[in-house]
């Protein structure tokens, strides 16, 4: 059994030092859209708005299996009860504007587990997807007001303090999500990546307690990725 159990850790460390050989750093770009789902939002998606978000990001390829990326990324979000379908929230006449800027670090897992280079040294073109997941930190300037016809005014609003003040927070988030790489050439790679980022908190939208206080808020990115092979990967 000893023999075994020693074999199997031989064997794992013996992979690992291979995939080493297919190590390499990476830097890019991400350019796309960015939508919220909270208190002012009746599903989980409003399609009116969404709003330009951009970002950059360094990859370490650490074998060809798992990549670690480190990423900053700027956009904002809004949402307004006018967009609701639902008569009530149109009454209720809330709306608000953040803009957002997130610092974080995420593990990726290159699903296939594609080699870049054929066993002659020639650059392969791929269609890697990956999954991913981390940490990070959002910095958000919220500001929430209303527009409620007067004579609701006590119906909707709660705590007037949440109102017409901009409110510079930051959040814990966890995004997670999916891409797509295209390795176009031997330094050229573009992609696609989507992803959801929950921030643990109800206050995302400088809107709370006049709301839903038990539910936190969300923001998600969907967009295209260009980046540039910094180091020579081993072609191995």
């Amino acid at each position: 059994m000893k023999k075994l159990l020693t074999g199997l850790v031989l064997c794992a460390f013996a992979n690992v030092a291979i995939g080493q050989r297919n190590s390499y750093l990476e830097a890019g770009f991400m350019f796309g859209l960015t939508n919220y789902s909270g208190d002012v939002a009746e599903s989980s998606i409003d399609w009116s708005e969404f709003k330009p978000g951009y970002g950059a990001y360094l990859r370490y390829h650490v074998n060809r299996w798992f990549s670690a990326k480190a990423h900053v990324y700027s956009g904002s979000i809004a949402g307004d009860d006018a967009n609701a379908k639902d008569a009530l929230l149109r009454e209720r006449s809330f709306r608000f504007s953040s803009s957002i800027v997130e610092l974080g670090a995420v593990g990726e897992w290159n699903i296939l587990g594609q080699n870049r280079f054929s066993r002659t040294g020639l650059h392969r073109f791929n269609l890697t997807p990956y999954l991913f997941a981390g940490i990070g930190t959002t910095f958000a300037s919220a500001e929430a007001d209303y527009y409620t016809s007067p004579d609701k005014l006590d119906d909707f609003v709660t705590d007037p303090s949440e109102f017409n003040i901009t409110r510079h927070e930051h959040f814990l988030l966890t995004p997670m999500g999916v891409g797509l790489r295209a390795d176009i050439f031997d330094r050229l790679v573009v992609g696609l990546e989507g992803s959801f980022r929950p921030v643990f908190s109800d206050k995302l939208d400088g809107i709370s307690i006049n709301a839903n206080p038990d539910s936190g808020d969300w923001y998600y990115f969907i967009g295209t990725t260009v980046s540039f092979i910094l180091t020579n990967p081993k072609r191995r």
